[in-house]
């Protein structure tokens, strides 16, 4: 799997209602070191999922030198600008964007107008509406059974977006209110030469229509194979099944993600931030579910070489960018930041960090500090290099990382 080039960024503008796409240049701003700089990464501390304890703030600022040494970096500026329509009712003016590939974006806002971003060509592609406008939906990319996948082809066509409220709210009837729908790049019928973008409504996951059930986040999803997996606490596990579009419940154990967890074909294991701990990355084995298992015990890794005074202000994303290479995205606010005497702002500070994934048979980076160090599960993660920005919240806030 070629390497991704850029980490894009969703930022709000909640002063003047404004949306922006922004694009971190990974080739401007390397996160990785050469391997002739190899001696100069490190290793993070990993634990087995199973023995996992977290405490908050655990061992912040015991190494908070380094931390304060990171190379610090402007805001990207935007490669293009979204103004949502007004709103005729008190609906909040949003856009939410879903990632189809690393340069295709497909945005709506929310009365469910669609539209198709290329971030590469700088062109705009008319979409079909959702059949309902989304509250705070969430997206998963699944490669079409018989065409290449997006590690093949850089073409979009190759792969079919599901969009999914994140709070599934309950259906007493029969009929759908369209919380769970897909696009999808397709001839109209056998007669058409070309392909055209449709939008399909989905059926919920069954849990709705039970009369006990309360509306409840969902807190993790993945694909697994032909399968959408999606977790949620008090009610457990269940899978779609896109070939058959249709549901099956898995067990009622939980996903060991928070929030998305994704398949990295070179390491044959998902990815993601740990439902333990938010903040920090993790890695688990999958495969077991669709066969209605839960999945197997993974590992946990902590960075705690971090400045004393700097404390997580929300939830880290994890961006595979291939060939077990990630960008960690933290999010911290300086302890102390806020002065409610004199009504200041605040401001967060953006670490993007490079790690990197080994197998126990690779010795690529054993000449680095921590050599020789593997956890229980076979795996090292190394660290890279990190990059830090800063900026006020109400003027550029971070929605999603895509």
């Amino acid at each position: 799997m070629s390497l991704r080039r850029f980490v894009n960024l969703l930022m709000e503008n909640s002063e003047k209602g404004v949306y922006s796409l922004r694009r971190l240049n990974l080739s401007r701003h390397p996160l990785f070191y050469s391997s002739t700089e190899v001696s100069a990464v490190q290793d993070l501390p990993a634990l087995g999922e199973e023995g996992y304890v977290y405490y908050p703030f655990k061992g912040y600022g015991e190494s908070s030198k380094q931390a304060f040494e990171v190379e610090s970096i402007r805001l990207p500026s935007p490669t293009v600008s979204l103004l949502p329509t007004p709103s005729s009712t008190d609906k909040m003016c949003k856009f939410d964007c879903f990632s189809v590939s690393e340069s295709k974006i497909i945005c709506t806002d929310q009365a469910a107008r669609t539209f198709l971003y290329d971030l590469d060509e700088h062109c705009v592609t008319s979409m079909p509406s959702l059949h309902a406008p989304k509250y705070s939906p969430f997206s998963v990319s699944v490669a079409i059974q018989g065409e290449k996948g997006e590690g093949e082809s850089s073409s979009s066509s190759s792969r079919r977006l599901y969009v999914m409220e994140e709070v599934l709210l309950p259906e007493r009837g029969t009929g759908s209110s369209y919380q769970f729908e897909a696009f999808d790049h397709r001839k109209p019928g056998p007669e058409y030469l070309v392909k055209a973008w449709h939008c399909d409504p989905l059926p919920p996951p069954p849990f709705v229509r039970d009369p006990r059930y309360v509306p409840s986040p969902v807190s993790s999803y993945a694909v697994v194979g032909n399968f959408i997996c999606i977790s949620t606490k008090g009610i457990g596990t269940y899978c779609f099944d896109t070939v058959s579009c249709s549901w099956s419940h898995a067990g009622d154990w939980m996903l060991p993600f928070c929030g998305k967890g994704e398949y990295v074909p070179e390491l044959k294991l998902w990815f993601g931030v740990s439902a333990k701990n938010n903040y920090a990355p993790c890695a688990s084995d999958l495969s077991p579910v669709v066969r209605a298992e839960p999945p197997k015990p993974g590992c946990i890794w902590e960075d705690l070489n971090l400045p004393e005074d700097w404390r997580p202000c929300r939830m880290s994303d994890l961006v595979n960018l291939g060939s077990g290479r990630f960008c960690i995205i933290r999010f911290f606010q300086p302890s102390g930041n806020r002065d409610y005497m004199k009504d200041q702002i605040d401001q967060t500070i953006a670490v993007f960090s490079g790690v990197e994934v080994l197998p126990d048979d690779n010795k690529a980076a054993g000449n680095g500090k921590g050599k020789g160090k593997q956890n229980a599960k076979g795996l090292r993660m190394i660290k890279h290099k990190s990059r830090k920005c800063t900026f006020i919240e109400q003027i550029n806030n971070v929605e999603s990382v895509l």
